[in-house]
This record gives C-alpha cells, sequence and structure tokens, in this order.
C-alpha cells in the first residue's frame, strides 16, 4: 500500500466527507461489467448505512 496525499483521498460513498488515514476506514470492491469497483467508507457507521440503503 502506498501513502496517499489529500489531492487524491477518496470520498466517503455514504457521508461525502473526505477520507484521510484512519483505521475506520473501509473499502467495499466489486466487479460491474467486467471493471473493479472501489467504494470508499470514512467508518463502519457509514458503511452500515449505505448497505442498508441498497438493500432496500
Amino acid at each position: 500500500m502506498t501513502d496517499s496525499t489529500d489531492d487524491d483521498s477518496p470520498d466517503c460513498r455514504q457521508c461525502g466527507n473526505p477520507i484521510g488515514p484512519s483505521s475506520e476506514q473501509r473499502v467495499v470492491t466489486t466487479v460491474e461489467d467486467g471493471t473493479t469497483v472501489y467504494r470508499h467508507f470514512c467508518t463502519d457507521d457509514c458503511l452500515e448505512q449505505w448497505e442498508s440503503s441498497t438493500s432496500a
């Protein structure tokens, strides 16, 4: 894993806040139409909220 800068930090898929280096950061990786898609979340709470909103 490489260090990232503020310029390439992703935003949380749920709340939209920029994600900095943190042990709480989560990434969900899927393959859609042959392309790898990464969804970044700043905390487990945001990930759980996103998962519950997509399963409804």
